[in-house]
């Protein structure tokens, strides 16, 4: 298990961590992928996630801040809002996970 730091973290996530960050997200999607709707998981991708913002906050415990009103920036997908939540919800569970994965934390 890693003795990463949220500072550690912070300070090299988009230096010397970004290859895992990249990994990490990629992993996610393509799990995503292969159980969702592929437009809406694809539209989740490129405008919610893209603008995403991951922290680590300790104890193996990884946080994704999202941009501010995250479905209002979904446009050109067929989804109800509940539906979007629901796959949104699920997918920064996968990314959470894949994301202790890559950095040897947690679970």
């Amino acid at each position: 298990m890693s003795d990463l730091t949220p500072e550690e973290f912070e300070e090299q996530k988009y230096v010397d961590y970004f290859p895992k960050l990249q990994t990490a997200y990629k992993s996610a999607f393509e799990t995503m992928n292969e159980s969702f709707d592929s437009d809406l998981v694809h539209g989740i991708d490129q405008t919610i996630l893209a603008e995403s913002e991951p922290h680590y906050e300790g104890d193996g415990e990884f946080t994704v801040e999202l941009p501010d009103d995250p479905l209002d920036k979904l446009d050109g997908v067929v989804a109800t809002d509940e539906k979007t939540q629901h796959v949104l919800d699920r997918y920064l569970e996968e990314l959470r996970a894949e994301l202790r994965a890559q950095f040897d934390v947690g679970e």
